[in-house]
């Protein structure tokens, strides 16, 4: 009953927003970006060529900058990426991994990834410059406009997280109306019998079309191209912006509801596995399809600045995140031998967290002789709940459920009914941060220095009012010089320190809800970036060492522990533009060396990996789509089982035309095209997932 009503409400909201606000609007192009240092309005003007990544790309509270001055790695794809290499399986998660630094590290049920061979989750992500207003599992992303990601550390340029982004950090900008309006209506068949219906109206109004408003919402519904997964989600998002020349503002209120069952996740392979095991079906799942998360998640976002005059600004953001995970049945197999036997253990735990934060500052700019300082003094809080509780009433009392079952032959357990329990409090923190931030730039902007400096206090109490504290101070140091326009060379020193890490439920784990002491990670990095016509590409070598959080078995059972020191050094090759008047590119490669402090290669994180984008368009109305995804072998349970490499093809076309004067986009891609089945590694997991079946997409866009 909830859930019909939850849908009979987004189909209310979709039919308000296409009645409305189908209003056109003129007047020069806005679009807001936000961030907790500023709130950017750009145009659509500044793309790289080919349109599929920006060329004003977002660097945390610095703010915008042109990408050839920018001191460090740092990408930001736009929403014609976002569009057409999205997937259903791996969600935004395969859009973000045709910037080489990152890896789609599962598909299904997480949204997970690593940069540069460091895992992070979507609790990292950041919205409109705030930390912490995500879930890590299948996060929407039809409201979401760009996003932009700095590899490596990068703690000194962003807002204080609570779950530490040591990788690198990923933001993504919502879409805010536009002079012109929009009104678009999608219609998609997402594989199996799964569909999704979605709208996209704005329109810009007011003097000087101050005001913007634009919102979105989408369904989808029905079970997946694997057999046995379901996949329910509803999606709402209203964007607010103002803009004077006093004056910029953003608001985004955001809520979503999911209900997966039978997603898939990771599978581990036990001591008595001596020799992988050929990946099975890819179409099939190998848990119950009674299995199930179903949560929701309240979002709002709101970004201010104010000029105070010509030379210094004052900002005031806030962020607030509810995620009610009410919902969890769960669990992954575990392979014993090597004809594909498995056990898999099934456990309940309902959670809910609640995050708040604010952040404000200075930002301003003066000159000492000819160079010019732009600065940032501010000061960020968060207020972080989290309840979590074991359902020993689930299952008669057991508390978990325990199968058995095969990869290769057909399985089946008995269903049990859904579990109804109210989590309890488990774990409360405050985190205080502050940032002194200043970008010098000299010799006709041609040399940029940037110097950076980040303090932040972490108190959590635990259930058994046990305490955790910790503090740091972290550096950034990043310099870059044009040595002409069309050539640009940089080099940085990052750093970042975080808050600890409680180690992940429901994967195994013997200690798993412990605390583990903050780990510290350092980066250094050197890289060249060159402009040739129409195509830019970025070179780049980096070392990152981080404390290290290994698997361990003591006793028979596995723990998370921190041993040692991990390094992780390599260098990337990134690319995007026009290779060709017709032909748009994006992707690279990435080679990884990944060891601990002993010399031993870290779990699942392969030597090297890539991705290559491709759109051509023959004609202005039709268009091609290509995608290569390879991943390297590697090995995982510390040496014993060699994983192979593979290599992933995906292709599609896009047309437009008119339907009785409405314009219409028909795209049709199939992701997978040669039914592969292989065996996906993630870095820093002895844990491989499946890689997703051929899956057809067929989608309608129209412009009301």
């Amino acid at each position: 009953m909830l859930k019909n009503k939850k849908a009979l409400a987004m189909s209310v909201l979709c039919a308000i927003a296409s009645v409305g606000f189908v209003v056109s609007a003129s007047a020069a192009e806005q679009t807001m970006h936000g961030n907790l240092a500023e709130v950017v309005v750009e145009g659509s003007k500044d793309e790289l060529p080919g349109g599929l990544a920006k060329e004003a790309v977002t660097i945390g509270m610095v703010g915008k900058q042109d990408i050839m001055s920018a001191p460090m790695t740092v990408s930001e794809i736009s929403n014609k990426t976002i569009e057409k290499f999205t997937t259903p399986n791996g969600g935004i998660s395969d859009a973000l991994s045709l910037d080489p630094s990152v890896r789609a590290d599962r598909g299904g049920t997480y949204t997970d990834i690593s940069i540069r061979g460091i895992y992070q989750s979507g609790h990292s992500y950041y919205v409109n410059g705030i930390p912490g207003l995500l879930c890590q599992e299948n996060i929407p992303y039809f409201w979401a406009d760009s996003v932009s990601v700095i590899s490596g550390p990068s703690l000194g340029l962003n807002a204080t997280p609570l779950s530490e982004a040591a990788a690198g950090t990923v933001n993504i900008q919502s879409k805010a109306a536009t002079s012109d309006g929009n009104a678009n209506l999608k219609v998609a068949y997402r594989g199996g019998s799964s569909m999704q219906e979605a709208i996209d109206v704005g329109r810009r109004f007011g003097e000087n079309d101050r005001y913007g408003v634009r919102i979105t919402a989408s369904n989808i519904n029905g079970d997946t191209a694997i057999d046995g997964e379901n996949l329910e989600q509803q999606a709402f998002s209203l964007n607010l912006d103002q803009k004077t020349d006093k004056s910029k503002s953003n608001l985004l209120v955001m809520y979503d509801h999911t209900d997966h069952r039978g997603g898939t996740g990771a599978i581990s392979f036990g001591s008595g596995v001596t020799s992988l095991p050929t990946a099975p079906d890819s179409s099939k799942i190998y848990k119950p399809d009674w299995s199930y998360n179903e949560y929701d998640n309240w979002i709002v976002a709101l970004n201010h600045e104010q000029k105070l005059n010509d030379n210094l600004n004052v900002y005031f953001n806030a962020g607030y995140h509810r995620e009610d995970w009410y919902g969890y049945v769960d669990g992954n197999p575990s392979v014993i031998d090597n004809k594909g036997n498995f056990n898999i253990n099934m456990t309940n735990y309902p959670l809910n967290l609640t995050k708040k934060i604010v952040g404000t500052g200075l930002k301003g700019k003066f000159n000492i002789g000819s160079v010019e300082n732009e600065y940032l003094v501010g000061v960020d809080k968060t207020w972080y709940t989290y309840a979590l509780s074991n359902n020993n009433a689930w299952n008669g009392g057991a508390g978990k459920w325990t199968g058995t079952g095969n990869l290769y032959q057909p399985n089946h357990w008995p269903s049990l009914p859904r579990p109804s329990f109210d989590p309890a409090h488990n774990q409360r923190a405050q985190l205080t941060g502050w940032h002194l931030v200043d970008t010098m730039k000299a010799l006709d902007d041609k040399l940029q220095l940037t110097l950076g400096l980040h303090g932040h206090k972490v108190k959590k109490v635990m259930k058994d009012n046990s305490h955790q504290d910790s503090d740091a101070i972290c550096p950034t140091f990043a310099v870059s010089y044009k040595v002409s326009d069309n050539v640009t060379v940089y080099a940085d020193h990052t750093e970042s320190f975080g808050s600890g890490s409680m180690v992940s439920l429901g994967r195994g784990y013997a200690n798993e809800g412990e605390m583990l002491d903050p780990a510290k990670t350092k980066q250094n990095e050197i890289g060249v970036k060159v402009k040739t016509g129409d195509f830019l590409n970025t070179f780049t070598a980096f070392k990152i060492t981080q404390a290290n959080n290994i698997d361990k078995v003591i006793g028979g059972l596995k723990y998370m522990v921190q041993d040692g020191e991990q390094e992780n050094k390599g260098f990337e090759w990134a690319f995007t533009g026009q290779l060709a008047k017709k032909w748009d590119l994006i992707g690279g490669a990435m080679y990884l060396k990944a060891e601990d402090y002993k010399g031993n290669k870290i779990n699942g994180a392969s030597k090297w990996s890539g991705t290559v984008g491709a759109i051509y368009h023959p004609t202005e109305e039709l268009s091609f789509i290509g995608r290569m995804t390879y991943l390297g072998s590697t090995s995982i349970n510390n040496g014993a089982l060699d994983v192979p490499s593979y290599a992933k093809y995906d292709l599609g076309a896009s047309y437009k035309t008119k339907l009785n004067n409405t314009p219409v986009t028909f795209d049709l891609m199939c992701y997978n095209i040669a039914g592969k089945d292989y065996w996906s590694a993630r870095s820093g997991s002895s844990g491989l997932c499946l890689g997703a079946p051929r899956t057809v997409v067929f989608s309608a866009n129209f412009e009301l």
